[in-house]
Protein backbone atom coordinates (compact mmCIF):
# COMPACT_ATOMS: atom_id res chain seq x y z
CA UNK A 1 0.00 0.00 0.00
CA UNK A 2 1.55 3.38 -1.17
CA UNK A 3 2.14 6.34 1.23
CA UNK A 4 -0.45 8.65 -0.18
CA UNK A 5 -3.45 5.08 0.02
CA UNK A 6 -2.35 5.19 3.53
CA UNK A 7 -2.60 9.15 4.51
CA UNK A 8 -6.11 8.98 2.84
CA UNK A 9 -7.10 6.20 4.64
CA UNK A 10 -5.91 8.03 7.40
CA UNK A 11 -8.28 11.29 6.82
CA UNK A 12 -11.24 9.34 6.01
CA UNK A 13 -10.90 7.08 9.05
CA UNK A 14 -10.98 10.17 10.87
CA UNK A 15 -13.81 12.29 9.50
CA UNK A 16 -16.04 9.08 9.85
CA UNK A 17 -15.16 9.39 13.62
CA UNK A 18 -15.95 13.17 14.11
CA UNK A 19 -19.16 12.47 12.10
CA UNK A 20 -20.58 10.09 14.34
CA UNK A 21 -19.16 11.53 17.77
CA UNK A 22 -21.71 14.21 17.77
CA UNK A 23 -19.97 18.29 18.38
CA UNK A 24 -16.39 18.62 18.81
CA UNK A 25 -15.09 19.28 22.21
CA UNK A 26 -12.18 21.05 23.51
CA UNK A 27 -9.38 18.71 24.81
CA UNK A 28 -9.10 20.44 28.26
CA UNK A 29 -11.69 23.08 29.56
CA UNK A 30 -10.62 25.89 31.91
CA UNK A 31 -12.97 28.03 33.81
CA UNK A 32 -11.85 31.31 36.14
CA UNK A 33 -13.53 30.99 39.33
CA UNK A 34 -14.18 34.74 40.17
CA UNK A 35 -14.63 36.12 36.27
CA UNK A 36 -16.50 32.77 35.37
CA UNK A 37 -14.22 32.66 31.94
CA UNK A 38 -14.10 30.14 29.86
CA UNK A 39 -10.84 29.22 28.02
CA UNK A 40 -10.01 25.38 26.23
CA UNK A 41 -6.56 23.84 25.08
CA UNK A 42 -6.57 21.64 22.02
CA UNK A 43 -3.99 19.06 20.98
CA UNK A 44 -3.75 19.86 17.62
CA UNK A 45 -5.86 16.95 16.52
CA UNK A 46 -9.15 18.20 15.53
CA UNK A 47 -10.79 18.08 12.06
CA UNK A 48 -8.42 15.00 10.91
CA UNK A 49 -5.73 17.23 9.34
CA UNK A 50 -3.75 16.40 12.64
CA UNK A 51 -4.16 12.71 11.87
CA UNK A 52 -2.78 13.20 8.63
CA UNK A 53 0.08 15.15 9.99
CA UNK A 54 1.35 12.02 12.22
CA UNK A 55 0.88 9.78 10.03
CA UNK A 56 3.01 11.46 7.08
CA UNK A 57 5.72 13.54 9.81
CA UNK A 58 5.01 10.87 12.91
CA UNK A 59 7.26 12.26 16.26
CA UNK A 60 7.71 15.13 15.14
CA UNK A 61 4.58 16.87 14.43
CA UNK A 62 3.13 14.37 17.92
CA UNK A 63 6.28 16.43 19.67
CA UNK A 64 5.57 19.48 18.65
CA UNK A 65 1.57 19.01 19.21
CA UNK A 66 1.94 18.30 22.91
CA UNK A 67 4.34 21.15 23.72
CA UNK A 68 1.75 23.72 22.48
CA UNK A 69 -1.00 21.63 24.10
CA UNK A 70 0.96 22.10 27.61
CA UNK A 71 2.09 25.67 27.16
CA UNK A 72 -1.67 26.76 27.08
CA UNK A 73 -3.00 24.47 29.36
CA UNK A 74 -0.11 26.00 31.86
CA UNK A 75 -0.83 29.35 30.82
CA UNK A 76 -4.58 29.26 32.04
CA UNK A 77 -3.57 27.34 35.08
CA UNK A 78 -1.13 30.31 35.78
CA UNK A 79 -3.99 33.26 34.99
CA UNK A 80 -5.95 31.57 38.01
CA UNK A 81 -8.02 29.16 35.50
CA UNK A 82 -9.16 26.30 36.78
CA UNK A 83 -9.62 22.48 35.09
CA UNK A 84 -13.11 21.46 34.25
CA UNK A 85 -13.25 17.32 34.24
CA UNK A 86 -13.04 15.56 31.07
CA UNK A 87 -17.24 15.10 31.00
CA UNK A 88 -17.18 19.15 31.61
CA UNK A 89 -19.18 20.65 28.70
CA UNK A 90 -19.24 24.07 27.18
CA UNK A 91 -22.39 26.27 27.58
CA UNK A 92 -24.28 26.82 24.06
CA UNK A 93 -22.59 30.30 23.85
CA UNK A 94 -18.97 29.04 24.48
CA UNK A 95 -19.63 25.46 22.06
CA UNK A 96 -20.28 28.17 19.32
CA UNK A 97 -16.95 30.18 19.82
CA UNK A 98 -15.58 27.17 20.07
CA UNK A 99 -16.99 26.24 16.43
CA UNK A 100 -16.13 29.43 15.13
CA UNK A 101 -12.48 28.82 16.43
CA UNK A 102 -12.40 25.87 14.74
CA UNK A 103 -13.17 27.03 11.68
CA UNK A 104 -10.87 30.20 11.82
CA UNK A 105 -8.05 28.05 12.46
CA UNK A 106 -8.94 25.85 9.87
CA UNK A 107 -9.42 28.74 7.28
CA UNK A 108 -5.97 29.66 8.38
CA UNK A 109 -4.20 26.65 8.09
CA UNK A 110 -5.63 26.23 4.38
CA UNK A 111 -4.68 29.39 3.17
CA UNK A 112 -1.06 29.26 4.85
CA UNK A 113 -0.50 25.96 2.76
CA UNK A 114 -2.55 27.00 -0.66
CA UNK A 115 -0.23 28.43 -3.30
CA UNK A 116 -0.08 31.95 -4.16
Amino acid sequence: MTLTRIALLAVLASFAGCASAGPLKPDAIFRHPTTGDVQWCDKGDKGGVGVAAKVLFGAIVTAAQGAVYTDCKTNWATKGHARLDSTAKLSLEDQQRYETDLERMAKERADSIRPR
